[in-house]
């Protein structure tokens, strides 16, 4: 089918009076390189080990927290009750022992609202992924990892795959997150530090690491790199965050320069705090207010209860 002629004229009147609507933030400094985007196909890229599901997971938890998003999750190498005790952890704000367990029956049965799981006890095509990304009405689709589906192991299947799920992003308005690992090379010594504080660690992947090949650089919309140097005393806590590629700035978000990653810091097993800041804050579950009583009000209290002061 032929497009129209003369059909983009508001978009483009948009783009000159900057209407054009920014992708979903939450509220921290990376914002200003990542934004959620409806209708998109990203990759997530890092090593085994680096806490790419922990990240993605914190990340997910606060769209849905402040944009009330919904997340679809085909979890191949973690079970839906790790994941969970993860975002309870951190959207109560306290570690799991901690939690009563009415407070944890609550929270989980109110991110469940936001959150459905695909059984990973089966093996799955991708294509029986997307139909039940498209089954569930989330808004949000995660395969983690692309390794794990029966999958073919070629560069042209890759490209096929990522054919199919631009086509079906395109015609469910749904977006889709696929979590990656990079080729073998990114692991060699090659990519370690060679000097410095950092020598002997293990450098970020870069995106032309990634497994699989170019097909997924070439057919996505956004790529962002996890890092962590788990084996550092100090830099084991941070999580980097390289975004890579964005198809579309006008719409929000940028390149991170070389060297300069989003930091995100762990805190405590809550989440991230990002420059700061912690995005989940103000979202979390609500204590009762403790009420503090006035010296007349226990002497009353006392008085009606017969006890003497």
């Amino acid at each position: 089918m032929l497009l129209k002629q003369g059909d983009t004229l508001q978009y483009l009147l948009d783009v000159k009076d900057g209407k054009i609507k920014q992708g979903l933030g939450i509220n921290c400094y990376l914002d200003e390189h990542l934004r959620f985007k409806p209708k998109q196909l990203n990759i997530i890229l890092g090593h085994d080990n680096v806490g790419k599901t922990y990240w993605i997971n914190w990340y997910f938890l606060t769209l849905a927290l402040q944009h009330n998003l919904t997340f679809c999750i085909w979890s191949g190498e973690n079970q839906k009750g790790q994941i969970l005790r993860d975002m309870i952890q951190m959207y109560r704000g306290k570690h799991f022992s901690k939690l009563s367990h009415s407070q944890i029956a609550g929270d989980l049965a109110f991110l469940e609202q936001s959150f459905v799981f695909i059984d990973n006890s089966k093996l799955y095509k991708p294509d029986d992924v997307l139909k039940l990304f498209k089954d569930s009405g989330a808004d949000v689709g995660l395969i983690d990892p692309f390794t794990g589906l029966d999958r073919e192991m070629s560069f042209s299947g890759n490209y096929e795959f990522m054919n199919r799920a631009r086509q079906f992003v395109n015609e469910t308005g749904m977006t889709i997150y696929i979590n990656t690992h990079p080729n073998t090379e990114s692991g060699r010594t090659g990519n370690l530090y060679a000097e410095g504080e950092l020598k002997g660690h293990l450098k970020a992947p870069l995106k032309d690491h990634i497994e699989g090949g170019k097909a997924f650089l070439n057919r996505c919309d956004d790529m962002v790199v996890i890092h962590r140097l788990i084996k550092h005393p100090d830099y084991k806590f941070k999580t980097w965050v390289q975004v890579e590629k964005v198809k579309d700035m006008e719409t929000g978000g940028k390149h991170t320069a070389i060297d300069e990653p989003v930091v995100c810091s762990f805190n405590n097993g809550i989440g991230f705090e990002v420059h700061g800041v912690d995005p989940l804050k103000q979202f979390r579950a609500q204590e009762p207010k403790q009420v503090i009583l006035t010296m007349t009000e226990q002497k009353l209290n006392a008085m009606k209860a017969n006890e003497k002061f």
